[in-house]
């Protein structure tokens, strides 16, 4: 599951928690973007944004963290990290999770129609937005859907599934703008960020003010 993690929150656990049970997956692996391609830049470090990130999963043994694009000093291309996966994991069937906002913009991705070779995309439907995508992406999305997890698991990859989770409205933004309101996160816990993420962004003073971007 991708996704800049800046920082992690309510929203993000809720969809990883939700495609365990509904995927019927073993596990989860977030993927913090390290060098965005697709943004102008990150609000939080790498090193925040995975101290974030751990502390939002370590009660939950079937969601880890892969942080190999924040080791990297190179671009962040899903296609690369997923390809490296696949080596590792050679015999592991893969499931490449989106919000709905970002699938939008697939098309534009580094190699995206190599993508379909390695994984299944999962796109998790985001409270506010419209499936939207462009021509050629819409192509593939005829092509390549499915509607039920049972007709994606007959295939090895290369499938989209469009879900229909009853997910958050909540986005990174959102945590940020209410943190650059000098709005105190802790009337807001557990709804927004778990209770550790707010104490770290609070103990490091991240998204305060530009002087922390």
């Amino acid at each position: 599951m991708g996704g800049m993690f800046d920082p992690v929150h309510q929203g993000h656990l809720k969809i990883a928690l939700t495609s365990l049970e509904k995927l019927q997956l073993d596990a989860i692996r977030l993927l913090p973007c390290g060098n965005p391609v697709h943004r102008s830049g990150v609000f939080a470090s790498s090193q925040h944004r995975l101290a974030m990130l751990r502390l939002a999963v370590e009660d939950y043994l079937d969601i880890g963290i892969d942080d190999r694009e924040l080791k990297s000093d190179d671009p962040s291309f899903t296609l690369t990290s997923l390809q490296k996966i696949k080596q590792e994991l050679p015999d592991a069937r893969l499931y490449f999770i989106m919000g709905q906002d970002a699938f939008n913009n697939f098309n534009t991705w580094h190699r995206w129609q190599e993508i379909f070779l390695l994984a299944h995309i999962i796109v998790a439907a985001r409270p506010g937005y419209q499936l939207n995508p462009a021509k050629e992406l819409a192509a593939e999305l005829n092509q390549r859907m499915v509607s039920s997890v049972e007709k994606l698991k007959q295939a090895e990859n290369g499938k989209i599934l469009i879900t229909e989770y009853d997910l958050l409205d909540i986005s990174s933004s959102m945590v940020r703008e209410t943190v650059l309101g000098h709005k105190s996160l802790a009337g807001l816990v557990p709804e927004l960020v778990p209770e550790k993420v707010a104490q770290y962004i609070n103990t490091h003073k991240l998204y305060a003010r530009e002087a922390d971007i």
